[in-house]
């Protein structure tokens, strides 16, 4: 299924080649690097939505609302940013990955009875190797969200809803035909076999699962 492959390589894509680990404040009331960094993004745009532009949509609104967050962030701060916004979209792309399989899956198994069975059990094992990986990431993502020193918790979570919305209506009018042939759907099987490891490898490499968070009070 080339969707799928698709879907894994644009989280490859949005992560980059190269990963920083950036240093999160532990008291998010203070900057993350010295005294004189420049105010966190909240105390001039959280408190107000940023200005509705003429092709107002969920999309522009996101554009804006990165712009204003991060314009005045120093380099520490700014990292952290990326690091959070990328969790973000990877987890996210997961759980499209897992959705549009299931849908697949549904589709294949009303077309040809004879392998709903085995793909219905390959989708579950499936899901349950992915499933402990989706959940510490979320976790992670938890933490890193409260451990950021640019912005309160409340404004970054706030934000990255905004991540949700701009999908919607991205999908608006995009109408998804899922495999129903048997040749396709059995590679969909394969391909839920060969990507597995590799997905979850990528999975705990891009959201840094086999990495502390590196943690400072300076």
């Amino acid at each position: 299924m080339s969707g799928l492959h698709n879907k894994v390589l644009m989280m490859a894509i949005l992560m980059g080649s190269v990963m920083v680990t950036p240093v999160f404040a532990a008291d998010d009331s203070k900057p993350a690097t010295s005294a004189s960094a420049p105010a966190p993004a909240d105390a001039k745009t959280s408190e107000a939505a940023p200005e509705k532009a003429k092709d107002d949509n969920a999309v522009t609104r996101l554009d804006a609302a990165t712009t204003a967050m991060t314009k005045d962030l120093d380099k520490n701060q700014l990292l952290q940013f990326r690091a959070i916004e990328t969790s973000y979209r990877t987890i996210r792309a997961v759980e499209d990955v897992q959705l549009s399989v299931s849908t697949a899956v549904d589709a294949c198994g009303k077309k040809n009875p004879d392998m709903k069975a085995a793909m219905d059990k390959r989708l579950v094992d499936w899901k349950d190797a992915l499933r402990p990986v989706v959940k510490s990431g979320r976790e992670r993502l938890d933490k890193m969200v409260l451990l950021q020193g640019f912005s309160r918790p409340s404004v970054v979570r706030n934000y990255l809803k905004m991540f949700d919305e701009a999908i919607l209506y991205r999908n608006q009018g995009i109408k998804s035909v899922p495999v129903t042939e048997k040749e396709q759907c059995q590679k969909l099987t394969d391909n839920m076999d060969k990507t597995q490891e590799n997905l979850i490898n990528l999975l705990t490499s891009t959201l840094g699962l086999d990495k502390e968070i590196v943690t400072t009070k300076d």
